[in-house]
Parts: structure tokens; C-alpha cells; sequence
């Protein structure tokens, strides 16, 4: 299929509510400014990038042609420039992560590259792209780090460290899973094909190898609807947050559920819209908070005064 290249598209315009109250709810926790200050100045994403690269395989041009092809074409829908490095990790999940935000990298496990269609891999490699053009690596690194660096500063201080962790890293494992929330928008953005993006979901979910061929999407669907229901009685909600209190990613249902509400609001054919033009010149770019139109090349806009997003 022949896929629309999205102009100029700007992060917060498809970020989820839920990642956009989360980071909001973050970034008023104590400390955190200096925590990542900390992170930069002791060379810990320096070491989380020599970590990665020591130990997979790097896809390049030459080396997993195909795979980079999807990686570049990712990039270039979703208007991301800078195209991070790509590596690929033995692991037979169907996933993948990314780390280093002065200069992020994707890995990509082996499980995928496996088990999922090329289309799949484009939505699972521009929802890891959607990461990056987000800015949420610095913070996922910190979710990462934050239990390791609690537990070594507990250990000199009887435990008083670690309390004093507990509440930023309970924040960030909270954001960290909402965040995926827009990375699948971003996702979807790239591929362009809400049923690739489920099935996607479906074998993260563990559908077995040989059963692809019987997938049933509208029974999952209709699972993921169902469950769309429980976001409105508060036991449930609490029950959600203990289950997935020590887990990075939200539950796979619960994902699709979220995904299939944002594509049914509208909001992605708004943006395929809007954005999917043979030029930047067609585009009718307007400043995101007061809905003023630009010219196109401010830093700011001339009548709220908000910075003009650029990438």
C-alpha cells in the first residue's frame, strides 16, 4: 500500500491523555531535575549505550538491508530527521525498547523479526521511533536505572535511600507505561492500518506460531472493547495499578483498547489529513495552543507567545 509521508507532524498532537497527565504529575516530583542532571553527569547512558552496542547486532544499509528499510521509511513518515541506530537482541518476545536520549537507539528483538509481517515490524519499529520524536527516552532510562541506583544508595544508608526512591520510581514506572499509549498512536500513524496494529497487539498477547492463520482480530477486538468497560468503576482501576504496578508496558488488551478508541474518535483520519501532503507548502500549519496560522518558520507564535514546535 501506498503510505502518506506526514509533514511536519508534531508529537503532542497525537500524544494520549494519559501519558500527557502522567509526565504533567512527573515533572512536579522533587528531585527529578536533578536526578537526571546526575544520570548525564555520571556517563550512566554513555555506559547503557556501550551495554547495547557491545552486545547485538547492529542494522545497518549493508548489514539487515530490509530491516533498515522499514527503520527509514518509519522515520520518514512520521517527519523524525535524525534516524537512531537499530539493533537487533536474542529474545523471542514480540517487543522491543529504546535507550540514550542525547542519542537514542532502538533494539529490536529477534522474536519479532521472526513472527511478525513486514508491515507489523514498520508499526512495531515507528512506535519505538515514536519514543524518540516524543523525548520519552531520557525518562525511560531513569525508570530503568532508578530501582539499581535506590538499592545502592539503601545499602549505605540502612534503607533511608531507598525509601526516599521509592516514590520518584513508582512516578516513572506510572508515565513509562502511559507513554506507550502514544507510542502505538505513532505506530499506527506509520503503518496506516489499524488491523496490522492489532495483529501486532495479538501476538504480543502470545498467540502461538501455529495458530496465525486462525487468528480471529474481531474476536480480539471485541475483547478490547469489552474491557473498555472496566475504566469506569474504580475498584477496577485500582486493581489495574496493582497487576501492572511492576511491569514497564500496560497490558496488551488493555493497549488495543485505547488504540481502537483514538481511531474510532477520528483523530487519526484527522491527522493522515491534515499532515499526509505531496508537500510542506500544502500545509496549513497553525500554533497548537491558540490556533493561530503561521507563516511556517517562527520560533514563536505572534499571538500567544507559545514556542512553535519544530523538528
Amino acid at each position: 500500500m501506498e503510505r502518506k509521508k506526514l509533514l511536519l507532524l508534531n508529537p503532542s498532537e497525537y500524544e494520549h491523555e494519559f501519558d500527557r497527565k502522567a509526565l504533567k504529575s512527573l515533572e512536579g516530583t522533587p528531585g527529578l531535575e536533578k536526578l537526571a542532571r546526575q544520570i548525564n553527569k555520571h556517563g550512566i547512558e554513555r555506559a547503557e549505550r556501550l551495554k547495547q552496542t557491545g552486545s547485538h547486532l547492529k542494522v545497518n544499509k549493508n548489514n539487515f538491508p530490509e530491516i533498515y528499510e522499514l527503520l527509514e521509511e518509519a522515520c520518514e513518515l512520521l517527519f523524525l530527521k535524525d534516524i537512531p541506530d537499530l539493533y537487533i537482541q536474542w529474545n523471542y518476545a514480540v517487543n522491543g525498547f529504546t535507550t540514550g536520549s542525547e542519542k537514542p537507539l532502538i533494539v529490536i528483538h529477534s522474536g519479532a523479526l521472526d513472527l511478525l509481517s513486514k508491515d507489523e515490524m514498520l508499526w512495531l519499529i515507528a512506535h519505538e521511533v515514536g519514543h524518540v520524536k516524543s523525548g520519552h527516552v531520557l525518562y525511560h532510562m531513569m525508570a530503568q536505572v532508578i530501582p539499581i541506583i535506590g538499592a545502592v544508595i539503601g545499602s549505605a544508608t540502612l534503607g533511608i535511600g531507598s525509601l526516599v526512591s521509592t516514590g520518584l520510581e513508582i512516578a516513572l514506572l506510572y508515565w513509562y507505561r502511559m507513554s506507550e499509549f502514544t507510542a502505538d498512536r505513532a505506530g499506527l500513524l506509520a503503518c496506516q492500518d489499524v488491523n496490522v496494529a492489532i495483529n501486532t497487539l495479538m501476538k504480543m498477547s502470545g498467540v502461538p506460531k501455529n495458530y496465525y492463520e486462525k487468528m480471529k482480530t474481531d474476536d480480539f477486538i471485541k475483547q478490547a472493547k469489552d474491557f473498555e468497560g472496566f475504566d469506569y468503576d474504580s475498584i477496577d482501576k485500582v486493581a489495574k495499578a496493582l497487576i501492572i504496578m511492576d511491569k514497564t508496558h500496560p497490558w496488551t488488551v488493555m493497549r488495543a483498547s485505547e488504540l481502537l478508541k483514538w481511531y474510532e474518535s477520528g483523530s487519526y483520519e484527522e491527522l493522515i489529513e491534515k499532515h499526509g501532503k505531496d508537500s510542506i507548502e500544502e500545509l496549513e500549519i497553525c500554533c497548537l495552543k491558540c490556533g493561530h496560522k503561521l507563516q511556517g518558520n517562527e520560533a514563536f507564535c505572534g499571538v500567544c507567545g507559545a514556542k512553535v514546535w519544530k523538528r
